[in-house]
């Protein structure tokens, strides 16, 4: 009985190392996927008023997929929260604000997404919105600080 156990493991140990190689194969010859692009990564400071630096954005992109993190030791004036957006080239662009949410108290943001242009942007700017604020358009005039975000982006 305990013979037929050991022989059993064997070949089913046998039938795996074999698929597995199988798979391998497989899945060399599967096209790239846009996920699988090559990511490139920049580091900007968040730029104040005054030359201030607010905080460090790293943003890494493939083109399709962008991560951002956000990090600051400031924190909001009572009643307020700090909300960062990706922003489409003020001059060239849309203008189009993408809220990327809002800056948590400990002082980190890290915004993912899959898009089908993560390139389009150029800036993150940093602003100061109410708490509970409805309007989904960023409030320039409590802007903060900003970072520009250097190529691949702009295209």
């Amino acid at each position: 009985m305990r013979l037929g156990v050991i022989a059993v493991l064997v070949l089913t140990t046998v039938a795996l190392l074999s698929m597995s190689s199988v798979l391998v194969k497989v899945y060399a010859q599967t096209p790239q996927s846009e996920q699988s692009k090559p990511i490139k990564c920049q580091t900007g400071a968040l730029i104040g008023y005054g030359g201030t630096i607010f905080g460090l954005a790293d943003v890494c992109t493939n083109g399709n997929l962008i991560d951002v993190d956000i990090t600051t030791n400031y924190i909001p004036q009572p009643g307020k929260v700090f909300e960062a957006w990706l922003v489409d080239d003020f001059s060239k662009g849309s203008d189009y604000a993408l809220s990327m949410g809002k800056i948590l108290n400990s002082g980190g943001l890290r915004f993912q997404e899959v898009m089908n242009n993560a390139t389009t942007y150029t800036d993150i700017v940093v602003t100061q919105e109410p708490t509970g604020d409805l309007s989904p358009l960023p409030s320039w005039s409590n802007a903060l600080a900003q970072t520009w975000l250097l190529p691949p982006f702009g295209q």
